[in-house]
């Protein structure tokens, strides 16, 4: 688990504001606010792979390489021109490259509930995100920060942005949805709520 890396927060100085915004949620790699031994404790003891959340971003990928010299320090928020860098950073993590190797593998990880689909019998299907806040009160982090989970039964029991462990069989799937564009898929996921302390 690591805060907004420094890169991003010395670029965000020189950013206007409403890039600013975008950089720093899509940088930022925060997962439940526990120390990375207590995750490793509290999660729950199964055949799954744990993952962290840098682990679904390819080793070397940039998302700010192609902004690096647009000058976008001497830019204003009502700018059309930051409007278009905008739309391209936007479209740039979107289609922000998967971690191939883990097709078909079974990981868990744990983070933040963001509901998709809902019914009486409860959430059937939400985005899984790394840091509080994603997608409902920031803009979306880019698509390999995001993962559709399906769940295994519908759960009444889940909340917006309740802290979770998330289990089951990863899929390559990128899908837009209303609350962003999800890079992988969770399939018959389990969900357990997260705790600090070893069960």
């Amino acid at each position: 688990m690591t805060s907004l890396p420094l890169r991003a927060a010395a670029l965000a100085v020189a950013l206007p504001a409403s890039l600013a915004i975008v950089l720093a949620t899509s940088s930022a790699r925060a997962a439940p606010t526990a120390p990375p031994a207590a995750q490793a404790a509290s999660a729950p003891t199964s055949a799954y792979r744990d993952l962290t959340w840098i682990q679904l971003v390819p080793p070397g990928w940039d998302p700010m390489k192609r902004f690096r010299d647009v000058g976008i320090g001497r830019l204003s928020d009502n700018s059309p021109r930051t409007a278009a860098l905008m739309a391209d950073l936007r479209d740039e993590l979107d289609n922000a490259p998967l971690v191939e190797s883990l097709q078909d593998a079974p990981v868990r990880l744990p983070g933040y509930v963001v509901p998709l689909q809902t019914d009486r019998d409860g959430v059937r299907e939400f985005l899984l995100v790394p840091y509080f806040g994603a997608c409902i009160h920031m803009p979306p982090p880019p698509a390999n920060q995001i993962i559709l989970v399906k769940l295994a039964q519908p759960s009444k029991q889940l909340r917006s942005m309740d802290t979770v462990w998330a289990s089951g069989v990863m899929r390559l799937d990128r899908q837009p949805s209303d609350m962003g564009v999800s890079g992988y898929r969770l399939d018959a996921a389990n969900v357990e709520p997260y705790r600090n302390k070893p069960r």
